[in-house]
């Protein structure tokens, strides 16, 4: 378990924790919405004023280093920063490789340029230079549109990189949209909780434990997803959905763990003193624990009139092929109850189970009543439901 898994989602094997950096970035690309809304807002006239000798929000449509603009505030400067990391992450089309102006790889003595007159004009990209033909045709035609210098027009075709020539995109002002991941983002609409998703979809990865879970049960990627989805749709308590949290990536401290750290005098299982003591014989191959789970499969017999013989696999991820919650919810209250059991160094019989489920089944129900709940308590518990 590390942290890029922890803050992954819940059908990703993550808890969904907060990643402070992401959450800040996030909120910071959240103002983009306000920038770039058709508010006079008063705040912005510093913004556009900062900018206007780069075509003030034009920026935020180049190809800039941070370290060529004008000296602007922390707030604005970290802005562009996260800006540029942001799209280049995400972006599908970077349409602003190409744009001249402010543009990092294109540099006239030493510095990007933005030439007001040439951009109202319509020149912004660099197929809008024509180098589909020499230097002084493109001069001539440019020079129909807006009186221009040639030494200037020259210059200006010379600073492009030759990779960028061949290059063919063109600007129709893309901002405050832009595709990603086949879906279009609306800058204009999204929040800070929309930024933060996709940053966050970068960073988070799988738990360790989960290559092993797939080898070991032979699951599809859907399959897992649906295995670490399973305690967050059947039970309530957030303790019991931790314990299974623990199991599903292997950090459950049985005798095999503890005698390794040095925290246990034996690695042999507390039941039967035999096996050595992992999650699979504690939970299932234990002698104790199978006799257990074979009461168990009688005693689901006589709640539910309904025969399931339960495998290692139905016993450590979960009941994936089929639905059922109450099963889920029981296997997983069962798996609790044995490892309650191994804590108090006492063996796992089905009448302590079944008095468990009593208590559990009550303080649900009052709950459930209290909360005006009753259909959603109705559809994991049958109503003739006697414990």
């Amino acid at each position: 378990m590390t942290r890029l898994s922890a803050i992954n989602t819940l059908e990703e094997g993550g808890m969904k924790m907060i990643d402070i950096e992401s959450m800040i970035k996030a909120l910071r690309l959240a103002w983009l919405k306000r920038i770039f809304n058709n508010n006079d807002s008063t705040w912005k006239f510093y913004l556009i004023h900062v900018l206007k000798k780069i075509g003030d929000l034009l920026i935020f449509e180049c190809n800039y280093a941070i370290k060529d603009l004008p000296t602007i505030s922390t707030f604005y400067r970290e802005l562009l920063i996260w800006w540029s990391e942001f799209r280049d992450l995400f972006f599908e089309e970077k349409y602003w490789l190409s744009i001249i102006w402010n543009n990092k790889d294109i540099k006239i003595n030493g510095k990007p340029v933005f030439y007001k007159t040439y951009y109202n004009s319509g020149i912004c990209t660099v197929n809008d230079l024509l180098f589909n033909l020499n230097n002084i045709d493109s001069f001539e035609l440019m020079k129909g549109k807006k009186r221009a210098n040639f030494l200037t027009w020259t210059s200006l075709r010379h600073s492009i990189p030759s990779n960028l020539k061949t290059a063919e995109y063109s600007f129709d002002r893309r901002l405050p949209y832009f595709k990603c991941k086949n879906a279009i983002f609306d800058i204009s609409k999204n929040k800070s909780k929309d930024f933060y998703s996709l940053i966050v979809s970068r960073k988070a990865q799988l738990p360790n434990n989960a290559k092993k879970l797939t080898q070991s049960f032979n699951l599809t990627e859907e399959e897992l997803k649906l295995v670490f989805t399973l305690p967050h749709k059947i039970v309530y308590e957030p303790y019991v959905k931790a314990f299974q949290y623990k199991i599903l990536n292997s950090i459950l401290y049985t005798n095999k763990k503890l005698f390794k750290i040095g925290y246990s005098e034996h690695d042999r299982c507390t039941f039967c003193d035999n096996g050595l003591e992992t999650l699979d014989h504690l939970f299932f191959y234990c002698c104790f624990s199978n006799i257990f789970w074979t009461h168990f499969e009688k005693y689901y017999f006589t709640l539910t009139k309904k025969s399931r013989v339960l495998s290692n696999q139905d016993i450590i991820l979960g009941i994936i092929t089929s639905p059922c919650p109450l099963l889920n919810y029981l296997i997983l209250m069962g798996k609790l109850y044995i490892w309650d059991c191994r804590r108090k160094c006492i063996h796992p019989y089905i009448e302590g189970f079944k008095q468990k489920i009593i208590i559990n089944y009550q303080i649900e129900k009052y709950i459930a009543s209290k909360n005006n709940d009753l259909l959603n308590f109705y559809n994991k518990w049958p109503v003739n439901f006697s414990p």
